[in-house]
């Protein structure tokens, strides 16, 4: 072979040994779908960690029941949770119908033998009482029934299946406020009226409050007037038997000797408060649980006996240039809203809602709408002059403003007040006569299934153990997606593996023998091999000695 031969053999081999080396790359390279099979972990621990033990299968619940909606069952000592026909939830309930499997599911994800619902008759009798007025949502034009108050973006409502309202609040720590337009009317008889929510409001964590307010306020604060009746539900109040997303009917009956508050017919509380107003505003708050993005779904409000609003009316959504109340004289910046709402109407309403701050003149405060200042009164008598209250104001805007010819905008769109402080302006709108056309947005699907909240922190703390708590939340979520169970890592090596296939919550206590200080991490892995895993970070510090 001649050398010129033998070059040319060597740079075939090396164009094979390239071409091998691609296939390869392009081998590893290929990217892998990730296997749809639920993950499991195989438990371990260190020499230098102790796992708690492994109890017995969870007892089954004794019995189990469904009726108006929802699925019952008596609650099993030890359960983190429970398992019905193949959802995972924290407590006790759920919603549904029909005979559905249920399961006690301890800390460790062991399931209990399963118990078939029994069905029993619902009970709508109570709807007898609501002849004033009682709406089931089967209409979308929401705002011709209502005043909804909340942060834009932030509370989201619309028309959910089966004639339902669905407020939606991403964003966390909010809360939305419907006002009734029809007034609630008391009568002479010894039961003066009652009003009835239907909602999940007051599920774990979450919040339900019924305000009677005489007047018209869109909010009220947090102290209402003094005249109000103010009625709170939450996870103070007993029974605790409210499953995140399951509907509940709260009643708050108006009597000479006092208020009485009803859950599914059943007294919850009680008060010797006696209304002194003849006719109401209803206010409806509800909150999801805090810093967890949520729903809210209100599926019936009703009234014994009512007045119907006397206009029905057209809102339009009008920000001001500042949410800061300004001094009279203040420098506004050059921001005002538009005309279009106002042109050319018969009349037209101003109305906003305003956070006290620490002091202010409210017999000064005005709007300013261009050249043009409207006074401003508030729509409630008795309301608190507290820092943190809340106040509704309305104010009539001059004839000159409705002309059908005139400027496109006004500028600028303030509000204003003497010693003002730190007033802020939470909301405002004009309201011009006619119904609204404005109709409700289809709902969201329901959200998907979420993992529980994980927390960890150190019990008792030795110059040579130290007790790992870790804590598995899951009540105010409402469908849990399961977990395979948590690693624990030390200094970054591993050292504890605690499954608990299928798992729901629970609180697990962890030994660990180890002395100096030291970085620990918790991890959370999901049974769902797509998702996220959660972590925890903590510091094992201990005093040198």
């Amino acid at each position: 072979m001649t050398p010129r031969r033998r070059v040319i053999a060597v740079v075939g081999a090396a164009a094979v040994l390239v071409a091998a080396v691609l296939v390869l790359r392009q081998a590893d390279d290929t990217p892998k779908k990730p296997s749809s099979e639920p993950v499991r972990l195989t438990q371990y621990a260190a020499e230098s960690v102790t796992l708690p033990i492994r109890p017995a299968a969870p007892e089954s619940p004794s019995s189990a029941w469904s009726s108006d909606g929802r699925v019952q069952w008596t609650p099993v000592a030890g359960a983190a949770g429970y398992e019905v026909d193949g959802r995972v939830v924290a407590s006790p309930e759920v919603s549904g119908s029909g005979r559905p499997d249920v399961r006690a599911v301890d800390a460790f994800g062991q399931r209990s033998l399963p118990v078939r619902a029994e069905e029993r008759p619902g009970d709508d009798s109570w709807r007898r009482a609501y002849t004033g007025w009682l709406d089931d949502f089967d209409s979308t034009f929401l705002e011709r029934r209502y005043h909804l108050s909340g942060r834009r973006g932030c509370v989201n409502p619309g028309s959910g299946s089966s004639s339902r309202l669905v407020i939606d609040m991403p964003c966390g720590n909010d809360t939305a406020v419907l006002r009734a337009r029809p007034l609630l009317r008391l009568n002479d008889a010894n039961e003066l009226g009652r009003v009835a929510v239907v909602t999940d409001a007051a599920g774990p964590h979450g919040k339900l409050v019924l305000d009677l307010v005489p007047g018209t306020p869109d909010r009220v604060g947090p102290i209402p007037p003094a005249d109000a009746v103010r009625v709170v539900v939450d996870d103070s109040v007993s029974p605790g038997t409210r499953g995140a997303g399951v509907l509940h009917r709260f009643e708050v009956v108006l009597t000479r000797d006092g208020v009485r508050v009803l859950q599914d017919g059943a007294q919850i509380a009680t008060s010797a408060v006696v209304p002194r107003w003849r006719e109401a505003s209803v206010l409806i708050g509800v909150a999801p649980p805090p810093s967890y993005p949520g729903r809210v779904v209100i599926d019936a409000i009703g009234f014994s006996s009512s007045l119907p609003p006397p206009d029905e009316v057209t809102e339009t959504q009008v920000i001001a240039g500042t949410l800061r109340v300004l001094e009279p004289d203040e420098e506004a910046p050059g921001i005002g809203t538009a005309r279009a709402p106002l042109r050319g109407v018969p009349s037209a309403r101003l109305r906003a809602t305003v956070r006290i701050g620490d002091g202010g003149d409210l017999n000064g405060l005005v709007a300013q709408l261009g050249s043009a200042r409207l006074p401003m009164r508030p729509v409630v008598d008795g309301w608190a002059a507290a820092e943190d209250g809340e106040l509704t104001v309305a104010g009539d805007v001059p004839a000159e403003l409705l002309a059908a010819e005139g400027p496109d905008a006004l500028t600028p769109f303030v509000l204003r007040m003497p010693g003002a402080s730190q007033a802020q302006v939470l909301e405002s709108y004009l309201e011009v006569p006619g119904p609204s056309p404005v109709k409700l947005p289809n709902a969201p699907d329901e959200p998907a299934p979420v993992l529980p909240v994980m927390t960890a922190e150190f019990a008792a703390v030795t110059p040579n153990e130290a007790m790992l708590v870790i804590t598995l939340d899951a009540a105010s979520v409402r469908s849990v997606a399961p977990v395979a169970g948590f690693e624990v890592y030390i200094d970054s090596g591993h050292v504890a593996t605690v499954p608990m296939p299928g798992g729901v919550g629970g609180r697990h206590e962890l030994l660990i023998s180890l002395k100096g200080s030291h970085n620990v991490e918790v991890r959370l892995r999901p049974e769902d091999p797509g998702r996220q895993t959660d972590s925890v970070w903590l510091e094992l510090s201990r005093s040198s000695r």
